[in-house]
Formats: C-alpha cells, sequence, structure tokens
C-alpha cells in the first residue's frame, strides 16, 4: 500500500488528502501491466485544476519505482480521463469493485492543460482504433443502471453487419482474392513485363483486355452479392422499437439501441439486443419467447420478469419511473454460452437473483404479450453474435484443383521456355540470356490460358441459373455462385435435426401401462374407460384415498388397469408447463417449451380431460362429464438437461388431496419406481424407440399435508443458500421422489420432413457420410436418428456422455475406433467439448471412419467448430444443412452451406450458399445438378487448357523452324479472338460457342442418375480432373501442335502468311471436332452452335482482312486444313476409344452396368 498526503510544499494549492490504496503490478510473462484505483477522498468540496491532478498522479506514481514509464503514462491516462470533465469521478465508478465505495462522490472541475491535449490525441486514436478494429468485447462483468448508466462504460454499438465489405475495405480485399488465384497473379506479371520496352512482344491490350475483364466481371458480382446484403442490413438495423425516456416512449432503431436504455417489444417482435425482463403486461410476469433462431428449437420458452419492477408498473407507475429508480443489475461477462445466465438485481436496498429465465437473447422473437427489457449486452457482445462467424469469401474445391494444374502449367512453360533459350544460340551473358528467358516465357504464356477463367465464371452463373429455375426443386436459390461445382464432390454432409430432418409437429403413437397397451387407434376405447371411471371417481387417486382410509395404513394397493389409466390420462392434463391460448373467435391454441408436452394435452384433451386454463397459480380443467376441477400449484420443477424430469406438487381444495406428479427419460425415472417395474420399463421404451417414438415416463404420489409441509421446511431452506444452491434444491426434491408410483410411459413421434429416409438413403449410397448435430436431447437425437434411417439397423448405439475428464474419455473414444463400421456414435455437448479441448485430433480421426456420427446437446458455436475440423482432418469437401440462426455458424463455415426455409425463419437460408424449400431437394440439387456441374466444369477446364497449351506447341514449333525469332506466329487480334471473343459470342448470340457447349452436355438423364447414385460416388476421388487426366490433355496438346504445324509447312512450304493462316484455320476446326467427340450426348443447340461458330469465323475474317491471308483460302486451302483436321485428331479420337474398352474408370463400369440392367428392364417388359 502507498499513501501520500498533498499540503503546500508539493502543491501550491492543493490540501485535499488522497489515498491510493493500492498499486498492484501482475505479470504475465514479458507482459507488464499495473491497476491503480483511486477509491479515497477526504475533501469532497474542493476542486482543483487537471495540471494540479497531473503533478499529485505523478507524485504518487514516483513513490513505485516497478512502474515502467511507459506504463505510468498509460495510467495518467487512465486515472484522471478526458477533457470533457466529470472522467475521473466516472472512472472511479467504473473501478469500482470494494463496498467501501457506496459513497458518492461529486464531479471535478477539470481545466485544459497541454497534458488534456495529449489524452485527447490519444483518445482520438482509440476512436480511429475502435472504427478500424471495431470496439472490443468487455472480459468483466458489469453493473448495467436503469437511468442508463454503466459500469464500466460501454462503447458498443448495436448495428448489425453481414456484409463483407465497406467502401475502404471492397476493393483491396476483392482485388486480394482474385490475385490470390494463380492465373490472375500470372496475367498481372505478363501486363506488367509489356509495359518494358525490352520485353514487349506485342500489344499491351492483348494481355492487359483479358485480365481487367475477368478482374472487373469478378468485382461487379461481388459488388452486387454484398450491395444486398447492405440492404438486408439497413433493413433490420432501421427497425424500430419503444424507448422509454422520462418524458414517455419514443422511437429508437434497431442499431441505435445502447447498453442501460430500457426498450420495449411487442408481440411477434424481434428482440434487438440481449434485454433483462422488467415488466410483462401479464398479471403474473409471465411471457413466452420463439428462440428457434437462436438454439434452433421452436418451442415457445418461458420468461418472467424481475418481481420489483414487475410490481411497481403493476401497481399503476408510470414505465418512465424505472429510469429514476435507484437500480441496477449486475450481469456476468459477455459469454458464448446461450444457456447459462447469472446476474443480481439491486432494488432499494433488496438483492433478487436473476437466471436464465429473466433474460431474452437478441433475435429470439417475443411470441406473447409486451415487455420492458433492460439493454444488459448488445452488438458484438450479444449471445447470438458471440456464436456468429463473420462471413468469408468461399472458393469451390475446382478453383483449388485449377490453381494446382496452373502451377503445373507455369512448371511446363518455364521448363520449354528454357528449352527454346538453351537452343537460341543467344550469347551467354546473363542479362542477355535472362531478357530472352522472359521474351520466349510471355509468348508461350497462353499455356496458362486467361480465358479459363472467363469461361468457367460465366460456367458457373449457367450452373446456378439452372438450379433456379428448376421445377422439381422450385424455390432454390443459388446464392453464392462460386461453388456450384462442390456440389458434386461432397463428402460429408453435417446436417441440423429439429426443422430440417423433422418438422417439429408431434403426434399420439401409444400409450403403455404396466397391464396394457393403448394407440391412436384406441381412442373410442380409450374414451369409455374414461367415462366409467370418472362416473366413479372424481379425483385422481380416489381408490387409494379410500383404501388408505378404510385400513389407515399405507399397504400396498394392488390397483386395476382402468383406474390407473384414469390417474395417467389425469397426470397427462395436469404434469406439464403448456398454457392454453384464446384468440377470439380463432380456435384454442398452446404455448409450452416441448412440443412432446403440447401432443399429450391434445391426447388427453381427444380421451376426455380438457385443459382450460394455467398461469403460475392454479390450473383448471374439465373431466369427460363436464366437471370442472381447480388444482393449485404448490411447487414446479421445470425439466432441465441435468435433471432429465419436470415435476410438479399440486393441491386439490375441494378434495384435501396433494399429489405430486413427475415425468421424464426413462434412463431417471426408472430408478425412482419400484424396482420389479424397472425392468418393464428398460423393455418397452427400448421398443417404442425401435419405432422411432419419443418416450416419457409418467408417475404420481400421493402426498399427506405432514408429509409436503415437513418437506417444504427442507425445501425452503436448500433454496434460501447462496452457495451450491442448485444441488441443495435437487437433494431436497429428490427426498420426495422415492417410491413413485408408474402409472405409464407415452410414445410420441417427430413428423419427418417428407422423403427424408429415401434422400438420406440416396446420400449414403452416394458415398456421404451423415453426421447430425443438435442443440436437443440425446433421447430425442437417438429417435430421430433411428427413424430417418441415419442408424442402419445392423448400427449398435454407442454412447459417450457427460465425459468430462480426459481420461476416461480417451478410453471411451478408443474403445469405439476397434469397430467404427457397425456402431452409431452418439455424443453429447458436453463429452464433445472434451473432445474439443484435450483430443481434437484423436477424435476427428477416429469419428471421421464412421459413417455416421450424431452429436447432442451442441452449442451453434461447437456445430461451426466440428466444421472445421472435419475439413482439416480428412480434406474432404463438407456441406452443412440447417435452418435455424443457430446454424449460421456451421453453414458459413462449410465448404457448401444449404440453409432450409421453413418454421424456424430465413436466416439460415439467407446466410448460405443454396437455399432451398424442402430437405428432399438434396437428392436433385447434389446428385443431379452438383454432379453435372463439376463434370461440365473439369472437361471445360481442361478442354480450355488444352486449347491454350496447342497453340504454345504451335508457337514452339514456328520458333524452333525459324530460327528462335521471338515473335507470336499469330497477331494479337487473332489470339484475342480465339480465347475471349468467341467465349462472349455464347452470351451474345445464342449460344454459339461450341467449347461453351460442353456446359450443356448430359452423360445421363435426370432418372438414371437419380436412381444409381454410385454414379455421384464416382467423382468424389476427383479422377474427372487430377494429373492423370492433365497428362492426357497434354498428350493431345502436343501431339495435335505438332502435326498442326508440321502439316502446315509441309504443304506451304516457308510461305509465312500462308502458314498463319492454314494453321489457325486448322487449330478452330480441330476444336471444333474434339467438342463434339468429347461430348456424351448430341443434341441441336450444339450442333448449330458449331456451325454457327464457323460461319461467324468466316465472316470476321471476311470483316478483318489484314488479319489473315484470305486469298489464299480456295479450294485446295479448305482441303489441307480438313487433311491437317483428320490427321491431327482422329488418332486422338481412337486412342481414347480404345482406353475405355480395355482399361474403363469406375464411372464407366457403372455406366456399363446401368445399360445392362435397362436393357434387361426392357427386354422382361
Amino acid at each position: 500500500m502507498v499513501g501520500l498526503e498533498m499540503n503546500e510544499q508539493n502543491t501550491s494549492k492543493l490540501q485535499p488528502k488522497f489515498c491510493l490504496l493500492f498499486v498492484q503490478p501482475i505479470n504475465f510473462f514479458a507482459q507488464s501491466f499495473s491497476k491503480v484505483i483511486f477509491i479515497g477522498i477526504k475533501q469532497k468540496s474542493q476542486k482543483f485544476s487537471d495540471s494540479n491532478l497531473t503533478i499529485l498522479v505523478q507524485q504518487i506514481l514516483g513513490k513505485s519505482p516497478i512502474i515502467s514509464k511507459k506504463i505510468k503514462k498509460k495510467l495518467l491516462l487512465n486515472l484522471y480521463g478526458k477533457r470533457t470533465g466529470n472522467l475521473l469521478n466516472d472512472k472511479i465508478q467504473q473501478e469500482n469493485r470494494s463496498p467501501l465505495l457506496k459513497q458518492r462522490f461529486e464531479p471535478f472541475s477539470i481545466e485544459e492543460t497541454k497534458e488534456n491535449v495529449v489524452i485527447e490525441q490519444e483518445d482520438k486514436f482509440d476512436q480511429f482504433k475502435d472504427f478500424v478494429f471495431g470496439i472490443q468485447i468487455q472480459k468483466c462483468q458489469r453493473d448495467v443502471y436503469l437511468d442508463g448508466k454503466v459500469n464500466p462504460i460501454n462503447k458498443q454499438n448495436n448495428f448489425i453487419k453481414n456484409s463483407k465489405y465497406n467502401a475502404f475495405t471492397f476493393l483491396p480485399l476483392v482485388l486480394f482474392e482474385q490475385f490470390h488465384q494463380f492465373i490472375n497473379l500470372f496475367y498481372l506479371g505478363l501486363t506488367i513485363t509489356q509495359c518494358i520496352s525490352f520485353l514487349k512482344v506485342g500489344f499491351l491490350i492483348d494481355y492487359l483486355g483479358p485480365l481487367a475483364l475477368v478482374v472487373a466481371i469478378s468485382l461487379l458480382k461481388e459488388l452486387y452479392d454484398d450491395i444486398q446484403r447492405h440492404m438486408r442490413d439497413h433493413q433490420i438495423n432501421n427497425y424500430e422499437y419503444g424507448l422509454i425516456t422520462e418524458n414517455g416512449i419514443q422511437k429508437i432503431t434497431s442499431g441505435n439501441i445502447k447498453v442501460g436504455q430500457i426498450v420495449e417489444v411487442k408481440c411477434n417482435e424481434r428482440i434487438p439486443a440481449d434485454l433483462l425482463v422488467l415488466y410483462a403486461d401479464d398479471e403474473q410476469g409471465n411471457v413466452f419467447i420463439r428462440t428457434d433462431q437462436l438454439d434452433g428449437e421452436t418451442d415457445w420458452k418461458l420468461r418472467k420478469a424481475v418481481k420489483a419492477t414487475q410490481n411497481l408498473i403493476k401497481n399503476g407507475a408510470d414505465p418512465s419511473s424505472l429510469i429514476s429508480q435507484n437500480s441496477y443489475a449486475t450481469c456476468q461477462e459477455p459469454i458464448a454460452n446461450i444457456y447459462q445466465f447469472s446476474g443480481l438485481f439491486n432494488y432499494r436496498y433488496q438483492k433478487e437473483s436473476l437466471s436464465l429465465e429473466h433474460v431474452m437473447w437478441a433475435n429470439t422473437v417475443l411470441a406473447t404479450g409486451r415487455i420492458y427489457g433492460l439493454v444488459i449486452l448488445n452488438g458484438k457482445e450479444t449471445r447470438m453474435a458471440m456464436n456468429s462467424k463473420t462471413p468469408k469469401t468461399k472458393f469451390g474445391i475446382l478453383d483449388d484443383e485449377i490453381n494446382w494444374l496452373s502451377f503445373l502449367l507455369f512448371v511446363m512453360m518455364s521448363i520449354m521456355a528454357g528449352i527454346v533459350t538453351a537452343f537460341s544460340g543467344q550469347p551467354a551473358t546473363a542479362s542477355v540470356v535472362t531478357v530472352a528467358y522472359i521474351r520466349y516465357l510471355v509468348l508461350l504464356s497462353n499455356i496458362i490460358p486467361i480465358s479459363m477463367r472467363v469461361n468457367l465464371e460465366f460456367a458457373k452463373l449457367v450452373y446456378s441459373y439452372k438450379i433456379n429455375i428448376d421445377p422439381q426443386i422450385e424455390g432454390t436459390i443459388t446464392r453464392n455462385s462460386n461453388i456450384p461445382e462442390s456440389l458434386g464432390r461432397i463428402q460429408y454432409l453435417l446436417s441440423d435435426k429439429t426443422g430440417t430432418l423433422t418438422q417439429n409437429d408431434m403426434i399420439f403413437k401409444k400409450l403403455s401401462l404396466a397391464s396394457a397397451q393403448f394407440s391412436e387407434e384406441d381412442k373410442e376405447e380409450m374414451k369409455k374407460i374414461l367415462i366409467e371411471q370418472c362416473k366413479l371417481n372424481e379425483y385422481p387417486l380416489q381408490d387409494v384415498v379410500n383404501f388408505l382410509n378404510k385400513n389407515n395404513s399405507k399397504l400396498r394397493l394392488k390397483r386395476e388397469r382402468d383406474q390407473v389409466f384414469r390417474d395417467l390420462m389425469f397426470a397427462l392434463c395436469l404434469c406439464h408447463n403448456v398454457t392454453p391460448i384464446y384468440d377470439g373467435e380463432n380456435p384454442k391454441t398452446f404455448q409450452a417449451s416441448s412440443p412432446d408436452e403440447i401432443a399429450l394435452v391434445k391426447i388427453a384433451e381427444e380421451i376426455g380431460i380438457e385443459l382450460l386454463s394455467r398461469d403460475q397459480i392454479q390450473i383448471t380443467i374439465k373431466d369427460c362429464i363436464q366437471r370442472k376441477q381447480k388444482y393449485e400449484i404448490l411447487n414446479n420443477f421445470p425439466f432441465s438437461s441435468e435433471t432429465k424430469r419436470m415435476g410438479i406438487i399440486l393441491y386439490n381444495r375441494e378434495a384435501d388431496r396433494y399429489i405430486f406428479y413427475v415425468k421424464g427419460a426413462d434412463a431417471v425415472m426408472k430408478s425412482l419406481v419400484q424396482e420389479h417395474q424397472r425392468g418393464f420399463i428398460d423393455e418397452e421404451c427400448e421398443n417404442l424407440a425401435r419405432e422411432g417414438f419419443r418416450t416419457l415416463v409418467i408417475t404420481q404420489k400421493l402426498l399427506t399435508k405432514q408429509e409436503y409441509e415437513n418437506w417444504k421446511m427442507k425445501f425452503d431452506q436448500a433454496n434460501e443458500q447462496i452457495e451450491n444452491r442448485e444441488t441443495s434444491i435437487q437433494k431436497a426434491i429428490s427426498l420426495l421422489e422415492k417410491d413413485m408410483e408408474f402409472l405409464g410411459i407415452t410414445g410420441v413421434e417427430d413428423k419427418l420432413q417428407e422423403d427424408v429416409c429415401s434422400t438420406l438413403e440416396n446420400v449414403r449410397n452416394a458415398g456421404v457420410n451423415v453426421w447430425m448435430l443438435t442443440g436437443d436431447k440425446i433421447e430425442t437425437a437417438i429417435c430421430i436418428a433411428i427413424s430417418s434411417g441415419i442408424k442402419s439397423p445392423t448400427q449398435q448405439i454407442f454412447l459417450i456422455k457427460e465425459t468430462s475428464d480426459p481420461e476416461k474419455f480417451q478410453q471411451q473414444i478408443n474403445t469405439f475406433g476397434v469397430d467404427t463400421n457397425n456402431h452409431l456414435l452418439v455424443i453429447d455437448g458436453t463429452s464433445l467439448n472434451t473432445a474439443l479441448t484435450y483430443f481434437e485430433e484423436l477424435f476427428f480421426t477416429i469419428a471421421t471412419k464412421s459413417l455416421s456420427v450424431v452429436c447432442c446437446r451442441c452449442s451453434p458455436t461447437q456445430k461451426a467448430q466440428v466444421t472445421e475440423c472435419i475439413k482439416f482432418y480428412t480434406k474432404k469437401v463438407v456441406a452443412c444443412i440447417g435452418d435455424g440462426g443457430n446454424d449460421v455458424g456451421m453453414i458459413q463455415s462449410a465448404d457448401v452451406g444449404i440453409g432450409i426455409e421453413g418454421k424456424e425463419g430465413k436466416q439460415a437460408a439467407l446466410a448460405s450458399d443454396f437455399s432451398i424449400i424442402k430437405f428432399k431437394y438434396l437428392n436433385v440439387l447434389l446428385l443431379w445438378h452438383g454432379r453435372l456441374s463439376y463434370k461440365r466444369s473439369a472437361l471445360l477446364s481442361q478442354f480450355v487448357i488444352h486449347r491454350g497449351l496447342i497453340i504454345s506447341v504451335i508457337q514452339a514449333v514456328f520458333m524452333f523452324v525459324f530460327y528462335f525469332l521471338s515473335i507470336s506466329i499469330f497477331s494479337g487480334g487473332l489470339l484475342l479472338g480465339y480465347s475471349t471473343i468467341y467465349t462472349y459470342l455464347y452470351l451474345l448470340k445464342a449460344r454459339m460457342f461450341p467449347v461453351f457447349s460442353i456446359i450443356f452436355d448430359e452423360d445421363v438423364d435426370i432418372k438414371i442418375a437419380l436412381q444409381y447414385p454410385p454414379l455421384y460416388r464416382s467423382l468424389q476421388k476427383g479422377r474427372d480432373l487430377n494429373a492423370k487426366t492433365f497428362m492426357v490433355w497434354v498428350w493431345k496438346s502436343i501431339f495435335q501442335g505438332v502435326i498442326i504445324m508440321i502439316l502446315a509447312l509441309a504443304m506451304f512450304k516457308n510461305i509465312f502468311l500462308e502458314i498463319e493462316t492454314v494453321a489457325f484455320t486448322a487449330l478452330i476446326f480441330n476444336q471444333y471436332a474434339l467438342t463434339l467427340s468429347e461430348l456424351h450426348s448430341l443434341h441441336i443447340v450444339m450442333i448449330i452452335s458449331n456451325i454457327a461458330s464457323a460461319f461467324i469465323y468466316i465472316l470476321s475474317i471476311m470483316w478483318f482482312p489484314n488479319q489473315l491471308l484470305v486469298s489464299a483460302m480456295t479450294f485446295q486451302f479448305f482441303f489441307y486444313v480438313i487433311v491437317i483436321v483428320l490427321v491431327s485428331w482422329s488418332p486422338c479420337f481412337l486412342a481414347q476409344k480404345i482406353l475405355k474398352k480395355y482399361d474403363p474408370s469406375d464411372y464407366e463400369k457403372i455406366m456399363a452396368n446401368v445399360k445392362r440392367e435397362l436393357i434387361n428392364t426392357k427386354i422382361f417388359k
């Protein structure tokens, strides 16, 4: 502790005594910093100038020799704040961590001095840093006052930003991405060489034109996409909410909402920031929200207002009075966990603990009523933002393969240029050899064709357009036209569950009692039983009460089946968190945190027990003979992932009866019933699970008044504890849960999306491994895995759950690794966190060998992490599909993100690369469009490589023959037309360019592609575009280029213009012939395309006679052209046919089997 008193000797006019309570140096390796906190002021009325304060602080810091000059300067800035005044006082409030600081401080008067100018400059630098890099997330707890103050000060804004660029970053980032491509970077280098006179071999426009065109198209495309994102962001950020002020409720846009403000949110409005609920217009302060955009669950979640502020407004106070209250909420630091929150609300010397049920996360939707909420987190600090990822530009696997092949072409070009330079006989000086080498390199640069980017970019647009207009997948939108080919190379499909595989629509299927089983077809029989029992006994457990009164003891009563069934129906109608909603003349609807509960309440109503009303105090029901019964809710224990059950204690005043109901998962419920009933529960739940049903075990217990009051005392004591409160409460509840009476097991079915099973079967047969990532419970996930076919009938379930011990987890995953093919791995969020923390490589090395994996209780961040890890450790193409806001992270992390527009909104669809309406559309999207897109682009890219390489071979032969002249055999105009102009004729002249006819090629029709998924599997090894196919096309280029040039020289001797004319014409028609021979199917568009292109070529020669020797084009000339084309093309064509017959590829073998099956089918029809 360092103390210091100021007097006239050390400051001329200062008398106040300050006490510096502590200077705490903290060393983290090489980084040291000190935290200095002023927390005492003895003379609050004394005013002083900033310069005197500077002297004071400097002398204080001078007492601490361990603090460096740099740290001292920073401390001065932090301690006396900014020039605007009162900031030292604000700093004291910000650093308030001690109960000693409950006293109020008067504001300081700070005068302008030279030191202020330095601080102002540093403050401007901080503002600039925040503007460029964004405001950083505060990693500390905060106090949020109802009057708008925040401790520490929070500068976050609430603007949503899904766009990738702004006005400053657009050009640099897009140009970086463009020149990240090897071809673009290479042609940029070529363009620069043509600006140097002694390296120039042609016109600058010959190299700059194609490059500028390709980059400009990409820039415009990115600009259009990002403008659309900016427009969507603008719409969200400018949505208006009510702001509670001292002058009433005013309007504020979503983007301008700050921490500490109180906002009004109405029914069906999006929650704009993370809010603490201060008031709800429900009498009890209860309100429901939809969290489907956050956790993927469409179930409504119950939220409660803070009691103190709820009562204040309920008693007639104006909403603006909230601001004047001396109250604040202490909240934990911003974290990503959407299932956790803790805090404390301080109101007039009273404290109320805050939990998850008091807050609403941003991007959830208010389902009922109206609320006033205190903004506790906004912007990047919200749970939604912390679970989201910054969007990035995606490039497909084809782009990577093209880059790799381009590098091989560059190596080949460099070698060819070196060979020509070596044989050219240049003087053996470094400068001359270097210049000659570069000139030859430029002349051979057509080996790497810039037109490949043009062709592929336009091809991608055509693929995207064909996807968008396909009537079989109506409503599908391509939002990222960069990666349609990646749809044909997917090897891992990661799917959400709720709303993706399922419709989240529960249907009652079966009811199993110990002595009977009822299905949905037995409703009439169930109604009869219930009517008879209601006539005999008005209230549940009546036969048990009669027996106990008669025998005056708790002997075990063997109950009849019908009596148990009656109590089971009452339990279904009473043990839940369902609230009926009446909306005028509209039919009654239900709100609940689980669709299972709604399904059970509905079946109870169909049988005869109707739920009339429910609030936090009372439940009112009507039995099958129209008698109303009211039950007071004494205690309610909601379902949680830890307890896996829910319970409720009810009191019926008319019958003077206390009843305790508990329902939950069989894994925990079987330990609560008698031992002889546990075997039945295990067996029956397993049978229902095999049918794909979600199960709940229902139990009850009759309590006496004395039993309840004794237990209530223990429960209240546990509830008053501060430390280990949850553990103590659960221990108290467990005292009641002993020896429960088993009533029955319910089986409900979560309706699957249309054709989910057949779609997943096709996808798996196509060689795609399917993973299910869900935030739902393990039991639910397993049920859906069974019913959807993710788990095959021959597989056993290997479960890893709640494993936080690294050694135990390592043992379990190694055990699973022994036999991955015959087991379905099911892992929960806790165990997955252990895997990601300690055994990331081990886990994904083993797990990715399994055909399917189910991850339960996954947070949005974990979903994205799993996606990234599969990509990293397998180096394979990963696709993710989901429909909720919680799926955005993994969709953006995937190589291919697919969003479904459904009940959970459009956030996933808007963030995806492809959005679809139904899950079954994956069949057509992957097996048809994805497969064709990849096969077409693979052929197109190799054809374009061949087209550039053959020109370079002709150029090389020309230079060898004509004494190594460093001039181009073809003029720049001819080369530009050869590589670009005819490409654009595809767009301008109704598909007339022959190379582009490749993108309409179909090797099979859609029916066969969907019927034989192994056709898709043949693409996954990349055999359509690899080193082998590349070398085949290189051989074709060398052979045809040499033949064309040699025959041209032989037929036209040494007349240069005639050689140029015949070689170029033969080259053009060779391309036409090669195009037709490489296609799998011919249609009228392709034939017309080639004929029209040939005609346009001839016309272009007539229009530009200076490019070629038109006078040489006689009948003999065209005869020689035909001979050259036949000699150069036919050997390649024959060799290709022979190779397919004697050494067929996997694809050709599959196609042979397909044709045989089709022939056999036709024969036996």
